[in-house]
């Protein structure tokens, strides 16, 4: 198969990109494959090279754009790896066995439904750059020191943020919620535990 050349402002590009978010979306493929460091490597390259390839539409995006299109095609690569793959067959069986996986029960889906719901209405509802910091933290995945750097505020403000949120959120739905929700630093432990 003939590999398509890219331009060398490209390149120049696509480097940058790769500078700024290789160690980031290496943890996260990491995390995709089991701890597998040459698998995840491969999906990593073979994201930025997606990335290259398709640069007229990457390159538009600012920052957290471009990291979560790497994120969302890393993820598609490794479920088409897992397709692919007749890993896929024997997975099933031994999660099922390992989780318990089980038929959802319709009552908790539709509670489950309203609290999602609620806590969207929650967030939706802070202010602009709090409510920023919250979906780059929950939704994202990224830290506070990243979402210091990318909104251009103290660490520490960004922390206060996500306690507020948080706290927000707790406040209004908190009953409802799975605690796993919210960071393990946040819930407090059982005694005994």
């Amino acid at each position: 198969m003939k590999q398509r050349r890219i331009p060398k402002e490209t390149a120049d590009q696509v480097t940058e990109l790769f500078d700024r978010e290789e160690p980031y979306l290496m943890r996260f493929a990491s995390v995709l494959t089991a701890g597998e460091a040459a698998q995840a490597a491969d999906l990593v390259q073979r994201t930025f090279m997606a990335a290259a390839l398709d640069w007229g539409t990457v390159g538009e995006r600012d920052f957290a754009a471009q990291a979560a299109w790497l994120r969302r095609t890393c993820r598609n690569k490794w479920i088409d790896d897992l397709r692919r793959s007749s890993t896929m067959e024997g997975l099933l069986p031994h999660l099922a066995c390992r989780y318990g996986i089980q038929a959802p029960d319709p009552a908790e889906t539709a509670i489950a439904r309203v609290v999602l719901d609620q806590c969207w209405q929650v967030i939706k509802a802070l202010p602009p750059v709090r409510r920023q910091v919250a979906l780059l933290h929950w939704h994202q995945g990224y830290s506070a020191p990243e979402i210091a750097e990318l909104l251009e505020i103290q660490p520490s403000g960004v922390r206060k943020h996500i306690s507020f949120a948080r706290r927000t959120l707790q406040l209004s739905v908190g009953p409802y919620l799975d605690r796993q929700l919210f960071d393990p630093v946040d819930v407090p432990k059982e005694e005994g535990a």
